[in-house]
């Protein structure tokens, strides 16, 4: 049998173990109730809240920069499309091509076949050309600009021509116009060929007459006399003359019986 001491000293020893498992029992209870400990814990929980929120805040803003980037890149390509289209003369949407750097007109109404819907300067032109200006396309720019400030109406024309003489005949003789047409007869002037040239490539009508309204073309002698034989032609004249366009109206003729009278 055990001594009485070491009786004694086992129940020591339990009882100790006994009153430090109260002591930690209880100063652990006493730590989670007390005031820092409260303290503390809020906020850590209060910083745990902040950083969430500013994570949130963080992917909302990148999402915001990201849409604006995104906004950005497309309006920078659709600039630089309509830059592109300035150069090019060619608008991607349509296919069709300006003269001239002039703004392109839609036809108010149905288009008359046969009608280049084009026009403008040439300078425009040879800002897209690759190959280096000779002096001779030079001239031609300055000449082409020159004549497209003569009047809204420009008739490029030969003389001896048929459909040109045509197209003078409406424009000149059956129709008030103010300002009134400007003609060039190419067959006449220095420059006639290379003016004639000038306009296929910017108008993509290679024969005479050629006639532009605010550097754009609407055909030859056949167009103008469909435009006036349906009653277009005022009208036309007018959308696409704007404000340089003072006034446009049709003469009345006369027959020889009424001048006899």
């Amino acid at each position: 049998m055990p001594s009485q001491r070491r009786v004694k000293a086992f129940g020591l020893i339990i009882l100790l173990v006994v009153l430090i498992t109260l002591y930690m029992t209880s100063a652990a209870r006493h730590t989670h109730s007390s005031d820092f400990y409260t303290k503390t814990q809020d906020a850590l929980q209060a910083k745990e809240k902040a950083e969430a929120a500013k994570k949130i805040e963080i992917d909302d803003v990148s999402a915001r920069l990201k849409a604006a980037e995104d906004t950005a890149k497309k309006a920078a390509d659709a600039k630089g499309q309509k830059l592109q289209e300035a150069v090019t003369g060619e608008d991607s949407t349509t296919g069709e091509r300006s003269v001239a750097g002039r703004v392109m007109m839609k036809d108010q109404d149905e288009k008359v076949p046969g009608v280049a819907a084009v026009g403008g300067r040439p300078a425009d032109r040879a800002a897209a050309k690759q190959e280096p200006e000779t002096e001779e396309d030079h001239a031609v720019e300055v000449e082409l600009n020159a004549i497209l400030k003569k009047s809204p109406i420009i008739i490029f024309s030969k003389t001896f021509c048929p459909f040109s003489r045509k197209a003078k005949t409406i424009l000149l003789k059956q129709y008030k116009i103010v300002p009134p047409p400007y003609v060039v007869e190419l067959n006449e002037h220095p420059l006639g060929p290379a003016l004639q040239a000038a306009l296929a490539k910017s108008t993509s009508r290679r024969t005479v007459p050629n006639v532009l309204i605010n550097g754009k073309s609407i055909g030859g002698g056949d167009d103008v006399e469909a435009l006036h034989q349906r009653g277009k032609l005022i009208d036309t004249v007018k959308s696409m003359g704007a404000k340089r366009i003072v006034e446009v109206s049709l003469i009345e003729i006369k027959s020889k019986q009424e001048v006899k009278r």
